[in-house]
């Protein structure tokens, strides 16, 4: 019990600290006992904020990290999470000790987004296990309250999408240890209200669930542009990508793009031609190979233990 409590602290570390790596801020220590409306104390595991397009402010978010077996989780566990989060967020929406703790949290949303970052550890395992896992999260039942008492957003990345993230992480990691410039994460306008098109250096959490994230870097006498897929690996997808891509304002076929794509195969391969001489046909473009593997990367391992 001793060393799952251990493994949960190191993750909640490394979570976060992924987080920070793609602009979010941590807001006090890690694992904090934090008074709630009712006056009663709670843990908390880190307290996050990140800049988007969608609100003025920057976003607060809880993030409750678990490390468990795939054989200790069970669809209850999930539900007894997702109920004891979203108690903790409507807790604290209404404290005034939990502002006098933390003022910068004044400067942000209310504390209506959680995330409980899942990590499986029995990796060989995992991808038997990750139907269960789906089957579970359509099972989650979501309490209804007043409009008074507000909702809460509860997002949950387990494996899957942390394989993403580290993918995406080691890909932005290797262009800015070969190229300098400001990178920056595009917010196109075509999916946002009444927006112009947003560079922030931060990737927002429902850019963390999608199949595309657009990104530029402005160097000293160009822009470059670049584009993270995850989704399907046929050509129709690809058009579709391209369709997006041209709602950006780096449709312009003098920047040079380079096309990152996960968890390629040998069919991939037999359509790389066809992506770059029909479908992005005109436009310089560069396909590269994003890491696809199961395993909390390097980066993340070898954290100093100031960071964590």
């Amino acid at each position: 019990m001793e060393d799952q409590h251990y493994n949960g602290d190191v993750w909640n570390h490394q979570a976060s600290a992924l987080l920070e790596m793609f602009g979010w801020k941590r807001i006090g220590d890690y694992d904090m006992d934090v008074e709630g409306s009712d006056g009663n104390k709670m843990g908390i595991d880190t307290i996050l904020t990140f800049e988007t397009p969608l609100k003025i402010k920057p976003q607060l978010a809880i993030l409750e990290a678990k490390r468990y077996k795939t054989t200790s989780f069970n669809k209850n566990l999930l539900q007894e999470w997702v109920e004891r989060l979203d108690k903790k967020l409507l807790k604290l929406r209404n404290s005034a000790s939990f502002l006098e703790k933390f003022p910068n949290v004044e400067n942000c949303t209310a504390s209506d987004t959680g995330v409980i970052a899942i990590w499986f550890s029995d990796t060989d395992n995992y991808k038997s296990f990750y139907p269960k896992f789906i089957e579970s999260l359509t099972q989650i039942s979501i309490s209804t309250r007043t409009r008074k008492a507000g909702i809460s957003k509860i997002y949950v990345i387990d494996n899957t999408r942390f394989m993403r993230l580290f993918a995406l992480q080691t890909a932005i990691r290797n262009i800015k240890e070969n190229s300098v410039g400001e990178f920056k994460f595009l917010y196109s306008p075509k999916y946002i209200s009444n927006a112009t098109l947003t560079r922030l250096n931060a990737l927002t959490i429902e850019y963390m669930f999608s199949d595309i994230v657009f990104a530029e870097m402005k160097k000293a006498s160009k822009t470059v542009s670049y584009i993270f897929y995850f989704g399907q690996n046929d050509l129709n997808s690809f058009r579709l990508l391209r369709e997006a891509y041209s709602k950006t304002v780096l449709w312009d076929k003098s920047i040079e793009i380079f096309l990152y794509v996960y968890n390629t195969d040998d069919e991939f391969r037999k359509i790389e031609h066809d992506i770059k001489e029909h479908v992005f046909d005109g436009f310089q473009i560069s396909v590269k190979r994003m890491s696809c593997n199961n395993a909390i990367p390097d980066f993340l391992l070898n954290l100093t233990k100031d960071e964590q």
